[in-house]
């Protein structure tokens, strides 16, 4: 059975469980990095708001053998946990002033998201470019953002410095930073931390930079002099290499490995570990103490 037959045996499938009520909503959602992926949303009838499950996903576990009644069930399963109790008001998005204090920045590739980039507010930043969310949190779905498009300038009536300037000191409160080594994460994820990493990589003194959320804790290195404390803290300039949207890997850069080496240790992990819709850049950039400034 190929994708598409498996994506739509899986659509009937499901339309039989479920009450005729409860609409399935199969919608190509665009994502990071310009990555399609099948969005399924079931949505009650007394409802404004469901959670989406990507069936692109279960395509490669049905072809390594798992059965197809197991996958419907898992995602019924995921949505009935999901789904909100009662419908959610939206209708603060309408509110400036309700919404100023949520909006927070992420950081994600240029090149990668020109066609979004063309409806979104944004800055160029180094290869990267900084856009803009507002964040929500409920009980039911935790937490989750909305892309600030164009439109909603004029509607708030409001300028792209605005939203730079909301986003500076929002998202710092918001998503506050942690900053920890890797050796000590992975040892509290893992009794035995080498399968996630490799002997060289423990072997580096480096450290995980995000925020407490884990979401898109990437944008921790824009915010104000945290660069500047973290290289007094470990006393040398920094290389800062992009593990994902969500978080950077550390490096103090008094460690004597090459440029070169390190960008290769990117794209590795990015061609063979990091999800396409997950990736940031292949890039790795320096941060000097004596400039204050981040460089690639």
């Amino acid at each position: 059975m190929n994708y598409e037959a498996f994506k739509y045996q899986l659509l009937s499938d499901l339309q039989r469980e479920l009450n005729p009520a409860v609409s399935l909503i199969l919608q190509d959602i665009i994502k990071n990095n310009d990555t399609h992926l099948d969005g399924l949303t079931m949505l009650a009838a007394d409802s404004n708001m469901a959670p989406t499950v990507y069936l692109n996903h279960y395509f490669p576990q049905y072809e390594d053998g798992r059965p197809l009644d197991e996958i419907r069930e898992e995602i019924l399963s995921i949505c009935h946990a999901n789904c909100p109790a009662a419908p959610i008001d939206v209708s603060f998005f309408t509110d400036y002033e309700q919404v100023r204090s949520r909006i927070v920045f992420k950081l994600v590739h240029y090149e990668r998201n020109r066609a979004l980039l063309a409806d979104v507010p944004h800055y160029r930043y180094l290869d990267l470019a900084i856009v803009f969310h507002c964040l929500l949190h409920s009980e039911t779905l935790g937490n989750a953002t909305i892309l600030i498009r164009q439109h909603h300038l004029s509607f708030w009536n409001i300028t792209r410095d605005d939203l730079y300037a909301l986003a500076m000191e929002n998202t710092p409160r918001l998503l506050p930073y942690e900053f920890r080594s890797l050796n000590d994460l992975l040892v509290s994820l893992f009794d035995d931390p080498a399968p996630a990493v490799s002997d060289d990589s423990l072997a580096l003194p480096l450290y995980v930079l995000t925020n407490r959320q884990k979401l898109n804790g990437a944008a921790c290195i824009l915010y104000q002099d945290l660069l500047a404390e973290l290289a007094g803290r470990l006393d040398s300039d920094l290389y800062l290499l992009p593990s994902s949207i969500h978080e950077f890997l550390v490096l103090p850069a008094a460690e004597q490995l090459s440029r070169l080496e390190l960008s290769g240790m990117v794209q590795d992990v990015n061609s063979s570990q990091v999800a396409r819709e997950e990736i940031l850049s292949d890039h790795i950039y320096y941060f000097s103490r004596e400039t204050g400034r981040i460089t690639m």
